[in-house]
């Protein structure tokens, strides 16, 4: 259910009051959907850790096979006389690493929002705070050192918005009267609510989880499993000869 922000205070204070519990759901689902896939998949590593580690070691065997015949024919155009240098795209900022492509108008405009979040909320600005909101700062830098260097200019844009709002030093779960911003706070929250449940969607979507929810015995399901390995590892024993 989407939350607008409503022109009674009072009103969005109890909006965010039941986000806010709708998040601890989430998360404590996610928590514990992440430890019953943790579980499940290092029982699975335990038994089959053998076919596992041929398949990584014969897997990286046939790419640098694969990387060094890509180097021997591209010597050997070499010594055509017709070959000529490929003219590829060059990157400008190297040091600029990023999950996403992202054009050089919003790496632009990333690096702006990310320096005038960080000069307000790093740790190293608040010199004379206690430790509790010391802490807040450092929790909220490294979200924004994260989201700088995935990229991501819309969750910027959004993280940005709440630091400068005032709402990232001075907001404490389940009292919402310590907010600056109700309506970005609103905001804020649904977006991480949002997060959530893509989190979720995601691992409810994995082939791990279909395996650990289809109510087969695991013990099937790793015999199952260790044919299938072996026959990879067969295929790959194989490419590798």
């Amino acid at each position: 259910m989407l939350l607008l922000p409503n022109k009674n205070p009072d009103q969005n204070q109890e909006a965010i009051v039941l986000l806010e519990k709708e998040i601890a759901l989430l998360e404590a689902e996610l928590r514990e959907l992440e430890s019953n896939l943790n579980i499940f998949q290092t029982k699975i590593r335990s038994v089959l850790s053998a076919q596992i580690n041929r398949i990584r070691a014969l897997t990286d065997l046939y790419k640098s096979q694969k990387q060094a015949k890509k180097l021997k024919r591209l010597e050997q155009k070499k010594r055509g006389k017709n070959y000529k240098e490929p003219v590829g795209l060059k990157v400008n900022n190297a040091s600029f690493t990023t999950q996403k492509l992202v054009s050089a108008d919003d790496q632009q405009e990333l690096k702006r929002l990310f320096k005038e979040a960080v000069v307000q909320i790093h740790p190293d600005k608040l010199t004379d705070a206690d430790e509790e909101l010391n802490q807040r700062a450092t929790e909220v830098t490294a979200q924004l050192n994260e989201v700088y260097q995935n990229g991501d200019l819309d969750e910027m844009s959004r993280l940005h918005e709440f630091i400068v709002s005032g709402n990232a030093l001075t907001y404490v779960p389940d009292q919402p009267q310590t907010i600056k911003d109700l309506a970005v706070m609103i905001q804020f929250l649904q977006d991480k609510k949002r997060k959530v449940l893509q989190l979720i969607a995601e691992i409810k979507s994995s082939e791990l989880y279909q395996l650990w929810t289809n109510g087969r015995d695991p013990e099937t399901i790793i015999a199952e499993l260790k044919l299938a390995f072996e026959h990879r590892i067969a295929v790959l024993e194989k490419r590798t000869r």
